[in-house]
This record gives C-alpha cells, sequence and structure tokens, in this order.
C-alpha cells in the first residue's frame, strides 16, 4: 500500500497562484462594477451649470466638473502619499544612522 499523505499536503505555489486568480477576478469584477457606477453617473449628470473660479465665471456641463474635481483629488492625494512615504524613509534612515 502506498502512503498517499504527499497528495493531501498543500502545494504553496499552487495555493499563491490560487489567490492570485482569485484576487485578479474580484478585481476585474470591481472595475466592470465601478465602470457601469461611472457611466450611469455620466448620463445622469449632463446638465449644463454656472460654475465660479476665482477670476471668471463659465458655464459648463456638470460631469466635466465632477471628473476634474475627481481627478484633482487623485492627483493631491498621490502627492500628499509620496511626501509622507519621502518623510517615513527619511525617518527610517536617520533612526538606522543614529
Amino acid at each position: 500500500m502506498a502512503d498517499d499523505r504527499g497528495s493531501q499536503l498543500s502545494d504553496p505555489g499552487r495555493d499563491a497562484a490560487h489567490r492570485r486568480e482569485t484576487r485578479d477576478t474580484i478585481r476585474i469584477v470591481a472595475v466592470i462594477v465601478l465602470v457601469a457606477i461611472l457611466v450611469a453617473f455620466v448620463v445622469a449628470n449632463t446638465n449644463t451649470v454656472q460654475v465660479h473660479f476665482v477670476f471668471f465665471t463659465a458655464q459648463v456641463e456638470l460631469i466635466w466638473v465632477l471628473i476634474v474635481t475627481a481627478l484633482l483629488g487623485g492627483v493631491v492625494d498621490r502627492l500628499l502619499q509620496w511626501r509622507l512615504a519621502k518623510s517615513r524613509r527619511e525617518a527610517a534612515k536617520k533612526a538606522r544612522t543614529s
């Protein structure tokens, strides 16, 4: 009788590949859902609104205001995250040299 315990043990490489496939599937589904929500949002917000900038006022479609605002928020977030990571690296470097 052959001992078949080896087939019962998990293979770390196969487990990691399965987790990666599951994670990729979840990401694809999340992207599809977000794109569907974005399309619905764009269709629902096509009204023209008056936007008051610092030195002038303009008539703009609401969706463009929302998109530009979201992009600017994303840029600000990335810049803050980059600065925070940089200060953490500098603090870690200083702690290592001390």
